[in-house]
């Protein structure tokens, strides 16, 4: 019997994957990503190296990595990091995992930044791996940030992401609950989240989400709304006149925002849809002042 080559391992891991309910495309580029992690090799190397003998480094680590896939472990927790905003970051099981609609919370924060009378003064709240503060940072070298958050972990994955992109310098963290946490100097221009809003019941989370990422990160009351209707309240106080609250919000929720900005500073709210056309960030603008 001639000796198996690398592609049979991969046919045979990504049909386990299959079995385990994976979708077969996402089954095939997880079993890719997940070789090319342990064999340290890029997508070309391995494209080329499909048809040869299975490197002995490979077998025992890669079978590990795809049962715990099968398991529904996120690929990024199993190889330990996401790219994000053209960015690595480290992940960990303490943290959400970036995701590529929350980048749309970046560009909208930024566009606040660059806005008349801004000093470059932000708050990430619910700051997680880091990745939305760091990617300002290194995006705006004159952007100082503040990055909150209740879990102590989470701000050691914020700190270790921060010092790996060369902006730990101004990235301030404090261990808190949303904007309790502490009291700004002077108002800041942006505030700036990707809150929790999932209903605490739903049914429409994904197994690999609902079983291995943080329920403190994704989880918040019976609608999804008890984290952003904080922040809508506890924002404006923090912000200078004209400037911004920017939320990363679920499906159905712009009703919610909308009714929760009439009762406090703000002079309008704006909502940006993501590459399905589903409003998913909200943009509130404080009262007081013109943001021109």
């Amino acid at each position: 019997m001639p000796a198996a080559v690398l592609h049979d391992v991969l046919s045979a891991a990504a049909r386990r994957l299959r079995d385990a309910g994976l979708d077969a495309a996402d089954a095939a580029a997880d079993v890719e990503v997940l070789a090319r992690h342990v064999l340290g090799w890029d997508r070309a190397r391995l494209l080329a190296h499909r048809r040869d003998a299975v490197p002995d480094a490979l077998i025992e680590p890669f079978t590990a990595l795809v049962e715990r896939r099968a398991d529904r472990v996120p690929v990024a927790y199993l190889i330990g990091t996401r790219e994000f905003y053209g960015l690595d970051f480290e992940v960990t099981a303490d943290v959400l995992i970036p995701r590529p609609e929350t980048e749309l919370a970046v560009e909208a924060a930024l566009e606040a930044l660059a806005a008349p009378g801004s000093s470059g003064r932000a708050v990430d709240v619910g700051i997680g791996s880091g990745c939305i503060a760091v990617a300002i940072a290194v995006t705006r070298p004159d952007a100082a940030i503040v990055g909150v958050d209740r879990s102590r972990a989470a701000l050691a994955v914020a700190r270790r992401n921060a010092r790996r992109h060369g902006v730990g310098d101004r990235i301030a963290l404090v261990a808190g609950d949303l904007l309790t946490a502490f009291s700004p100097r002077r108002p800041v221009d942006v505030v700036v989240s990707n809150p929790p809003y999932v209903p605490d019941h739903s049914a429409d989370v994904a197994p690999d989400v609902a079983r291995h990422e943080p329920a403190s990160a994704l989880y918040a009351g019976p609608d999804g709304l008890d984290v952003v209707r904080r922040l809508v309240a506890e924002a404006a106080p923090m912000l200078r006149p004209g400037g911004h609250l920017v939320m990363e919000i679920g499906i159905g929720q712009t009703g919610a925002v909308a009714t929760a900005a009439r009762h406090g500073e703000w002079a309008a709210v704006t909502f940006r849809p993501d590459l399905q056309g589903i409003a998913r960030i909200a943009v509130l603008s404080r009262a007081g002042a013109s943001s021109r």
